[in-house]
């Protein structure tokens, strides 16, 4: 792919950005996301312009632009958003410039440090009072999310504790360290970059919350461990995220069917026991002090099976079936859900992924399917699906000094390479 061809993708992708950021200022409900909307449009705008100026000279634009460029577009619809609605919450208080996934971090992870469990806390004498109940009462997240809340619970209402900023750099180097260990062609590692930080699934909600960021860059980092036949640490990473939060869970299954090592054996279990040994420390003590508590509310909350109704309420297909069948919401997110897992189940057992680019792609078509039919839901998590295989193809890609497979081998993705027929075309050549 050329430097024009890539300036003009990055045209594409900025005015996409430019369109979001436009309705987002004038339509959204939400007071942050129309800030973010006014301030983003501009270095969408400009991104989309300069781009385009450099695809013009083609070859000779030099490389160095394009990656200037992405910084400030990033900067400017990403990164200067959030610190100035962290800086006015500072200075204004929480109304208007926090959304509540960062205020539920905080103070679940004040709860924790007072020795209460935040699951069984409720959070109406503190900012989320003004929140709807639902808010205010239950965290729909798993605990390694309180650790994100831990700089302002002991430091106190300092900008730089704010949870957003934790969100920010755990996901910098998250996606700094997958790149690193990746090394994909530079111009494609770029692209990656962009979609996942610079467009509106990703900038936006940097700006509010940033923790879906966070959650994404940890299960593209587990996907590069395994992309390099490092299942063990694919395992650690990936346990890691799906201790933060139940929207890395779809991926657990395709790592673990997809994990090989480094000479080409499955290795399953050694990925299923890192994750494990992360996983269940952080999750498990939470389930044993209060299970009825920690069920409603990461169970039954995020379905929209609480007594109390969740945020999450993005008109998809699914919710919008909920509503208009006279039957018990329970009863029709339950069909929903063994839908979702039925085709999971195809596509992992059926059609088994055979390496890390697989193991995406399948993720993110399950995720696309579950977002859609949620019965309480949101269009945002279309970042994970849009992040996962916009990787698995620019990051994920095989190796080109590697020779390419054959038989069986070639067809379900393992590693098993015939040398004999590779020797006997070397020695064919050399006149042997």
């Amino acid at each position: 792919m050329g430097q024009g061809h890539e300036l003009r993708w990055d045209a594409a992708l900025y005015a996409a950005g430019a369109a979001a950021a436009g309705a987002a200022a004038l339509s959204d409900r939400i007071p942050l996301q129309r800030d973010w909307g006014r301030m983003a449009l501009v270095p969408y705008a400009l991104g989309v312009i300069a781009a385009l100026v450099l695809a013009r000279g083609g070859t000779r634009a030099p490389a160095r632009a394009r990656v200037a460029l992405a910084v400030v577009v990033l900067v400017g619809a990403a990164l200067l958003p959030m610190a100035f609605e962290v800086w006015w919450r500072a200075r204004d208080g929480f109304a208007g410039h926090v959304q509540s996934e960062t205020l539920v971090t905080e103070e679940s992870a004040r709860a924790l440090l007072g020795g209460h469990d935040p699951y069984a806390a409720s959070f109406v004498s503190g900012p989320l009072g003004s929140w709807p109940p639902g808010t205010a009462d239950h965290v729909p997240y798993l605990p390694g999310m309180f650790a994100f809340g831990m700089p302002r619970a002991v430091a106190g209402d300092v900008p730089l504790a704010d949870a957003r900023v934790v969100f920010a750099l755990a996901s910098l180097a998250a996606l700094a360290l997958a790149l690193w260990l990746a090394r994909p062609p530079p111009g494609r590692g770029l692209t990656a970059l962009i979609v996942v930080l610079a467009l509106p699934t990703g900038a936006r909600y940097m700006a509010g919350g940033g923790d879906d960021v966070t959650v994404l860059s940890l299960m593209l980092l587990s996907l590069v461990l395994l992309h390099r036949k490092e299942p063990v640490a694919a395992g650690l990473a990936l346990g890691l995220a799906a201790a933060i939060k139940q929207t890395a869970w779809p991926l657990l299954p395709f790592l673990i069917l997809a994990a090989r090592d480094r000479e080409g054996r499955r290795a399953s279990g050694r990925t299923l026991a890192a994750a494990s040994a992360v996983m269940v420390p952080l999750i498990a003590p939470f389930i044993l002090w209060n299970p009825s508590a920690f069920i409603q509310d990461v169970v039954l909350f995020p379905l929209g099976l609480a007594r109390q109704l969740t945020l999450a309420a993005s008109p998809t297909p699914g919710s919008l079936l909920a509503d208009a069948l006279p039957l018990p919401r329970g009863l029709v997110a339950g069909a929903m859900l063994l839908v979702v897992l039925l085709v999971a189940a195809y596509v992992a057992f059926v059609k088994p992924p055979g390496d890390a680019r697989s193991a995406a792609e399948r993720t993110a078509l399950v995720m696309v399917l579950a977002i859609m039919l949620a019965t309480a839901g949101r269009f945002g998590y279309l970042l994970y699906p849009i992040g996962l295989f916009a990787w698995a193809r620019l990051v994920l890609v095989p190796d080109p000094s590697v020779a390419r497979p054959h038989g069986l081998g070639a067809r379900t993705g393992t590693l098993r390479w015939d040398a004999s027929r590779e020797g006997a075309r070397a020695a064919k050549g050399s006149g042997l």
